[in-house]
């Protein structure tokens, strides 16, 4: 728009001061007197360049040249402020779905977390209570970890700095650093619980498998979402960090004899 008025006041300048020089190549004015032809000027060009015309001015020889150039360069001008105007709305509606779509996102991350959280609950329980796992707690395990590595993989898409539209604040990150740490130090107690009952979950070789991969995930989904993190603190990354390598020490480790 700033380019547009710049551009309608600068060909009424340059009309005036033609007039001025060489009336047979200007406009042909009204006849207001001489304090007039500068708004006259100025009020053709923009009549020009809104494609008007109302014909009360008349250009002459050379001032022809400028009021065609000026009528292309304005209704391209023009289509561009149209465009730039529908584009921003668009903007603004894919920032709002973009918004949405992190924030169900966000949501169903942390309760998915939450949600196997509970599931390594009731196996501590159970092993707990009858020193033993059943066929279907050992399903529901593989399930859980299963589930844990997909989350983890969503991780980075919180942190969305190709585009720039809408990326995790310092106060989630928080709670999904916390997430992410609570249930890594869930998956700790509960192999904990299986070596105290006397649980050979070292024997289970598909959800062994799956441990492994989820701690795969951990350890290369870390690093990556500490240096894109907003924030300075390292402390929670080195929490889950520490948790990590306490989890792989259970899968070297051998239940005794």
């Amino acid at each position: 728009m700033l380019v547009w008025v710049t551009m309608a006041l600068g060909f009424g300048a340059a009309y005036f001061i033609l007039t001025e020089l060489s009336p047979e190549n200007g406009l042909i004015m009204p006849k207001y007197g001489k304090p007039w032809d500068l708004a006259n000027s100025v009020y053709f060009s923009i009549v020009t360049a809104t494609t008007v015309g109302y014909g009360d001015i008349v250009p002459r020889g050379v001032a022809k040249i400028f009021v065609s150039a000026q009528s292309i360069v304005a209704f391209f001008v023009f289509a561009i402020l149209v465009t730039k105007l529908i584009s921003y709305r668009q903007e603004i509606a894919l920032h709002q779905i973009h918004k949405l779509s992190f924030e169900n996102v966000f949501r169903n991350t942390r309760e998915g977390l939450f949600i196997i959280r509970r599931d390594f609950d009731a196996l501590i329980d159970e092993v707990e209570r009858t020193q033993r796992l059943s066929p279907h707690s050992w399903q529901n395990l593989l399930t859980a970890y299963r589930e844990g590595q997909t989350l983890l993989e969503q991780i980075p898409v919180f942190y969305d700095s190709d585009t720039h539209l809408y990326t995790i604040d310092a106060k989630r990150e928080q709670l999904l650093q916390e997430a992410v740490h609570r249930t890594l130090h869930r998956i700790n107690h509960m192999l904990d619980a299986f070596s105290r009952n006397g649980i050979d979950w070292l024997a289970h070789e598909e959800s062994t498998q799956e441990l492994r991969e989820l701690l795969r995930i951990v350890a290369e989904v870390t690093p990556l979402w500490q240096q894109k993190s907003p924030s300075q603190n390292s402390e929670p990354f080195e929490k889950i960090l520490h948790v990590h390598v306490s989890i792989h020490a259970h899968l070297e480790r051998t239940l005794p004899l």
